[in-house]
């Protein structure tokens, strides 16, 4: 398995988490890796670390991709950025919080697609790798926006396959269940709550967990496209709705 056909990478929502794991990933593995995010000092440090090349853009903006994205040829995009907002029923959900995931989870990752699907096809070779979440294909209580946003990027990675079809550019999902980056504590008020709540007791995914699925995906023979990938902790089942917390009965 190798990634000797590839030479360039996109990776959005890069400047912390899985975003960044990813990016370590790739140019560890030689690859010229385009890392962006809206925070130009982070993806700095970022660079300083890795190597990669910053590219602070809000994506939610199509014409600012198009004309950043466009003209790199690059073979890979992973869709990984995602706006995290605080809990809520979909009642109770405000207009802001609900303009932050759809300008971000949604329209971000249709705009990434139009700057770099059609350079992938001419080129007969590509792969898009869409960061899900279990909470796409699960129902869990108190985030269904977000849900909805997930479940959105689960049926857009599936209806751009077939798009694809015969174009040579592979389309993988990868869908993590909890992952200790920090992000579920947006979800409340109380950070330290929120840390007891999600973390505490729990043994969690790692941001690098997610990075080693991607690098397989990508590192998988040309011939072999793995479509979905549902990763999630042992100790979580039952779609997430359980979760073993270790030294409790």
């Amino acid at each position: 398995m190798s990634l000797d056909r590839y030479r360039a990478a996109v990776v959005t929502g890069a400047s912390r988490g899985i975003g960044a794991a990813i990016v370590r990933q790739l140019t560890i593995a030689g690859l010229e890796v385009h890392a962006v995010a809206r925070s130009a000092d982070a993806l700095a440090e970022l660079a300083r670390e890795t190597g990669c090349r910053p590219l602070a853009l809000d994506i939610a903006h199509r014409e600012a991709v198009l004309d950043a994205l466009g003209p790199l040829d690059a073979d890979i995009l992973v869709n990984n950025a995602a706006a995290s907002v605080r809990s809520a029923a979909a009642w109770e959900t405000t207009p802001d919080a609900i303009d932050a995931l759809m300008e971000v989870n949604i329209k971000g990752a249709l705009n990434c697609l139009a700057a770099m699907v059609p350079g992938m096809k001419a080129r007969g070779l590509g792969h898009v790798v869409n960061l899900g979440s279990m909470a796409g294909t699960w129902a869990f209580p108190g985030m269904p926006v977000y849900g909805m946003t997930k479940a959105a990027i689960h049926s857009l990675s599936q209806t751009l396959r077939l798009d694809l079809h015969g174009s040579g550019v592979r389309v993988s999902e990868i869908a993590p269940g909890r992952v200790e980056t920090g992000a579920h504590l947006a979800l409340m008020a109380d950070k330290e709550e929120g840390r007891r709540r999600f973390y505490e007791g729990y043994e969690s995914l790692h941001a690098n967990d997610i990075a080693e699925a991607v690098m397989f995906v990508l590192s998988a023979p040309q011939r072999m496209d793995v479509t979905f990938m549902e990763i999630v902790p042992t100790d979580q089942s039952y779609g997430g709705s359980q979760f073993h917390r270790r030294g409790t009965t």
